[in-house]
């Protein structure tokens, strides 16, 4: 009976190991293809899960949304995130479709779902290996906040031409 418990764990992990020889045979390190339904499914749930850790953490105190504050973000964005996401914020550039994943419509449902915290820990601290870059080291937490209101206003304002 010990041999055979033995002999099925050594079989589970001869066919783990020749499972993780094909999957990194058919690896790519080029971010021209797709990534496949798995790695896709990987990512999305760490990010979802590491960006709400992140916003539990103590934040900076988000400044009253007013117009001002919006307009004020509107300004940011249009210097540092337009290049990619789009001047209108809704249809991604062709470095932002270049990525992959390719920069959303921050418009989007997927987009605004976020929390206003999760927004704030994404503007400033950037997602990994995605093309997100972190503003957290150039930007001031007041500026940061007023992109988030900016994206905030998206869905009910009318598109930029």
């Amino acid at each position: 009976m010990r041999w055979t418990g033995v002999a099925i764990v050594l079989l589970i992990l001869a066919v783990l190991a020749a499972a993780g020889w094909l999957l990194a045979r058919r690896a790519t390190i080029s971010a021209l293809d797709p990534p496949g339904r798995i790695e896709t499914f990987v990512a999305t749930h760490a990010k979802r899960w590491l960006v709400a850790k992140a916003a539990r953490a103590p934040l900076p105190p988000e400044p009253a949304k007013t117009a001002d504050t919006v307009s004020d973000g509107q300004m940011y964005y249009g210097s540092l995130c337009a290049g990619c996401h789009g001047y209108d914020a809704r249809t991604p550039t062709p470095l932002g479709l270049a990525l992959n994943p390719h920069a959303p419509s921050l418009a989007a449902p997927g987009v605004q779902r976020w929390s206003d915290a999760e927004l704030f820990v994404i503007i400033r601290d950037g997602i990994r290996l995605s093309g997100m870059p972190a503003f957290g080291g150039s930007e001031r937490s007041d500026q940061i906040w007023a992109l988030m209101h900016y994206v905030r206003s998206l869905p009910t304002a009318p598109p930029r031409h």
